[in-house]
């Protein structure tokens, strides 16, 4: 059992911070495609903006 926690932090650690949004990111895209109209424009329109958007903005935010 400690093994396999153990591997499982190892492949976790391995994920680099972009593959974990691009993979949070697929999904609610995947989400928002289930829908038909209006809602899914609305959806898509929520959606965060891609990563390097993000991480400048979030840099930006962290130099204030």
């Amino acid at each position: 059992m400690k093994v396999l926690i153990l591997f499982s932090l190892c492949i976790l650690a391995a994920c680099s911070q972009r593959d974990i949004y691009n993979s949070v990111q697929t999904n609610q895209r995947n989400e928002c495609e289930i829908l038909s109209g209006v809602q899914r424009k609305e959806c898509l329109a929520r959606l965060a903006p891609d990563y390097q958007t993000y991480e400048q903005q979030r840099q930006e935010l962290l130099k204030k």
